[in-house]
């Protein structure tokens, strides 16, 4: 009776093992030799990502410094990103970077994407309050339609950029359209009568995309 509980145990988790990960190679050496004949690909990949990044924040933080003529939230932040992912790219083409390294890389790549889509939410000064003061203020205005593209192109690009885990990729691609639309939903106070409009088109390309 016992040998049968047993039996029936190492069965289901046998098969639960299977359905986790049902691409791998049951072969451990044949794995790892796929790993390492993929790692070059995925390697090559980030890489792109990381300088698309480099020159997408340099260029917004530019045009962001000549538009308002002063510190803002957005240019600061670009900045800061831009130099960031520069050492970063600099770090993925060294000896330094090994593959075990490649999928924290993809981590906090993730994270600086939602930082750079939570710069662009829709919570700036209305365009009737003046920018005065000495501290940094957000150039967004308080618009459905703001933060839109950024939000559309970091989920792009998680899903077919990175190479990550399909349930990290669909919480990714879940979480930042959801909290674009809440904070759109609370705070974009302009165009009152197309508020909803802006709203239901978002969230209906959101979900076709």
């Amino acid at each position: 009776m016992d040998h049968s509980v047993k039996a029936m145990n190492s069965h289901r988790k046998l098969a639960l093992s299977r359905l986790l990960n049902c691409h791998r190679f049951e072969n451990d050496e044949l794995e790892f030799l796929y790993q390492r004949y993929i790692f070059k690909l995925q390697h090559s990949s980030v890489v792109s990502v990381v300088a698309l990044f480099v020159v997408l924040t340099g260029v917004l933080a530019n045009l962001s410094l000549a538009h308002a003529q002063a510190p803002t939230a957005q240019n600061v932040y670009h900045t800061l990103h831009c130099l960031l992912f520069a050492l970063l790219l600099a770090f993925l083409n060294t000896r330094l970077m090994h593959d075990a390294y490649l999928l924290w890389v993809c981590y906090a790549i993730l994270f600086f994407c939602a930082t750079f889509c939570a710069l662009a939410l829709p919570l700036g000064a209305p365009p009737s309050e003046s920018p005065g003061g000495g501290g940094l203020y957000f150039e967004s205005r308080r618009v459905a339609a703001e933060g839109v593209w950024e939000v559309a192109f970091v989920v792009f690009l998680a899903y077919a950029m990175m190479p990550l885990r399909m349930w990290v990729a669909v919480l990714f691609g879940l979480c930042v359209p959801l909290l674009h639309i809440v904070v759109a939903v609370i705070f974009a106070r302009e165009y009152p009568h197309l508020s909803w409009q802006q709203v239901c088109s978002y969230i209906f390309s959101s979900i076709t995309a």
